[in-house]
C-alpha cells in the first residue's frame, strides 16, 4: 500500500463523509449543519489535490475518487437543500409528499435539477483536455456553496427559523424588532420564496455546463504577468471583504452589512468576471 496516496486519497474520503452527513442533516431540519459540513468538505476538496501533488501521487485513482465524493457532496447535497429549500417555501417541510399538490411536488423537484446538471459537468470534466488552466463552466464546489450560503444567511446572520416562514406582517415586525436595513428586509423576504430556489437551480446547472471558460487558480508560478486576472480577481475578493467589516468598526450612514451574504456576492463576482474575460479574450484563444 503506497501510505503517500493514502494520504490524500484519505483527505477525498473525508470530503464524501461530510457530504453523507450533509445529506443527513437535511431531513433532519439541520440545513445549517448540512451547509457547515458542504464549507468543511469545500475545504478538504481543496487540499486533496493539493496534497497529491505535493507528495507527487497525482493518477487517475485519485482523480475518479475526488470525482465520485465531488458528485456527493457537491452534486446530491445541493439537489436536496434545493429540493428542501422549496418545500418550506411552500410551507410543506413537514408535510408527508402524498399530501402535497401535485404541482408543488412538480416545482419542489426541480431542486434536483441541480443533481442531474452536477453529473454532466463531473463526467464532462474527467474526460476534458483542455481545462488544466481554467475550467469550463463553473465548478460544482463553487455552485454547491452557493446553494449552502442561504441557511448559513438565514441561521447565522438573521437568526431566523428557516422551517416555517413568516407571512409579510410576521416579517416586517421582525424587520422593526431587529432594526432591520431594507437590504436585510428584502434579502429574507426573497429567500423565502420558493421560485427563488427554482430559478437558482435552473441558473447553476446551466453555468456548470455552459461551454464559457471559468477562472481557475492554480498558480504555475506567482508572477503578475502570468496571473494578472487571478490577482485582480483576489483584489475584488479583498473589497468585498473590506465592505463586509468595514460597518463594524466605522459607522457609514446607509452602509449595508453583508455578514454572511458576502459568501453567494463572492461566487457571484467569479461568474461575472470570468464570463468577462471569457468573452473579452475569446479572439485571443
Amino acid at each position: 500500500m503506497n501510505i503517500k496516496a493514502a494520504i490524500p486519497n484519505s483527505i477525498t474520503l473525508g470530503n464524501l463523509l461530510f457530504g453523507v452527513i450533509g445529506i443527513m442533516l437535511t431531513f433532519e431540519t439541520n440545513m445549517l449543519g448540512a451547509a457547515i459540513c458542504m464549507v468543511l468538505a469545500a475545504v478538504l476538496d481543496f487540499f486533496d489535490g493539493l496534497a497529491a501533488r505535493a507528495l507527487g501521487v497525482s493518477g487517475e485513482f485519485g482523480k475518479q475518487l475526488d470525482s465520485l465524493a465531488d458528485m456527493v457532496t457537491f452534486g446530491v447535497l445541493p439537489g436536496i437543500m434545493l429540493y428542501q429549500f422549496i418545500t418550506i417555501g411552500y410551507g410543506e417541510y413537514f408535510v408527508p409528499i402524498g399530501d402535497r399538490p401535485v404541482v408543488h411536488i412538480l416545482v419542489e423537484f426541480s431542486g434536483f435539477l441541480y443533481t442531474l446538471f452536477a453529473a454532466l459537468r463531473l463526467a464532462t470534466f474527467n474526460i476534458a483536455t483542455n481545462q488544466s488552466d481554467s475550467f469550463i463552466g463553473v465548478p460544482s464546489p463553487a455552485a454547491a456553496l452557493f446553494v449552502a450560503s442561504f441557511a448559513l444567511i438565514l441561521s447565522l446572520q438573521y437568526k431566523i427559523n428557516m422551517y416555517f416562514p413568516m407571512d409579510d406582517l410576521q416579517l416586517g415586525a421582525v424587520a422593526i424588532m431587529s432594526y432591520w436595513s431594507p437590504f436585510d428586509f428584502h434579502l429574507v423576504y426573497n429567500l423565502f420564496f420558493p421560485e427563488w430556489y427554482v430559478a437558482i437551480s435552473i441558473f447553476l446547472s446551466i453555468m456548470m455546463v455552459a461551454p464559457v471558460r471559468m477562472l481557475n487558480f492554480k498558480f504555475k508560478e506567482m508572477s503578475w504577468a502570468s496571473n494578472q486576472h487571478r490577482y485582480l480577481f483576489l483584489i475584488g475578493v479583498m473589497v468585498l471583504l473590506l465592505l463586509t467589516f468595514v460597518p463594524y468598526g466605522i459607522h457609514i450612514p446607509g452602509m449595508i452589512f453583508l455578514d454572511y451574504a458576502v459568501i453567494p456576492l463572492i461566487i457571484l463576482f467569479y461568474m461575472v468576471y470570468s464570463l468577462i474575460l471569457h468573452f473579452s479574450t475569446k479572439g485571443e484563444q
